[in-house]
């Protein structure tokens, strides 16, 4: 009677539930790891080794070492993950334990949570601490958490690494002449104009007002020089806001352009030193007459 209400809790238990031989092979597989794992039962129990479950054999063999180096050899809380039939990832936080008998194991049983839905939240969260909402890229926290990382790395290594400061070229007059909302449309597409010139191993952010930074990692000012000059020209011209529009002002619509300030890591700057650079080169593109790229 006992094992029989057992058996039934087991089934209709919430959470997957799984149990294991001693040799690894699956004797218990409840309706919920079913669902999960997308494995129907009679193609697991008796037949399926716990191996199969695992991303790699590895991962397994780590769940397995836990178990026996734990107090009590039970484990409480592991986030690990296991595969489904169809080849997901799938995220989960295990609680387990060994089943002993005279002192000797006779297998382990296992209770797991996804936590799919929690990573993804976690993800979510984790980008928009990182991200500007307006823009989409980096925003400027980001930027000195990565270019200390990546400072570190260049002169442990003696690596290049380079940074663009780019500025919008008359970005209040756009403002002033169409109103904020134009002003944000110019953002939006300079940031994608930055992103669509920069290779996959460079970083852009947006650093503050209409000002944003790349970075680039082992590149030299040389090579840096061409991905600046491909932002400046795409930027230039893409934007259509050229004399042929009228805002509220009497004015004639403001020429938009960008100014770009190159620098390469040298022995010795520090992080600190190498965005003043980047930003004072960049500042005199800008009193050279905009649109145009200075060298750090």
């Amino acid at each position: 009677m006992f094992e029989h209400g057992v058996s039934q809790l087991i089934a209709v238990c919430p959470d997957p539930i799984i149990g294991v031989e001693r040799n690894g092979v699956i004797s218990l597989f409840n309706s919920a790891s079913e669902m999960l794992l997308g494995y129907p039962e009679q193609e697991v129990l008796n037949c399926l080794h716990i191996t199969r479950l695992y991303p790699s054999v590895a991962e397994a063999q780590q769940v397995k070492r836990l178990l026996y180096a734990s107090h009590g050899q039970r484990l409480q809380g592991y986030e690990t993950r296991l595969l489904s039939r169809g080849g997901r990832v799938i995220d989960i936080r295990l609680s387990a334990a060994l089943l002993m008998q005279n002192g000797v194991e006779i297998g382990s049983v296992g209770f797991f949570q996804d936590l799919t839905e929690q990573k993804r939240l976690e993800a979510r969260l984790k980008q928009l601490a990182n991200t500007d909402d307006l823009t989409g890229l980096y925003n400027r926290r980001h930027f000195h958490a990565v270019l200390n990382i990546e400072v570190d790395r260049a002169h442990r290594y003696r690596r290049p690494l380079s940074l663009i400061c780019a500025d919008i070229d008359g970005f209040k007059r756009i403002n002033d002449h169409f109103g904020h909302l134009r002003g944000d449309e110019a953002l939006r597409f300079a940031s994608r104009t930055v992103q669509a010139a920069i290779r996959k191993t460079d970083a852009a952010f947006r650093y503050g007002g209409d000002e944003f930074m790349v970075l680039l990692p082992e590149t030299t000012e040389v090579e840096t020089c061409v991905i600046a000059e491909r932002i400046r020209g795409a930027f230039a011209d893409g934007w259509t806001d050229r004399g042929d529009e009228r805002g509220d002002s009497d004015e004639p619509a403001p020429v938009v352009s960008m100014s770009l300030g190159v620098v390469e890591l040298q022995p010795g700057l520090t992080m600190e030193q190498l965005v003043g650079r980047a930003d004072a080169s960049m500042y005199q593109a800008k009193r050279g007459g905009g649109n145009r790229i200075e060298r750090g």
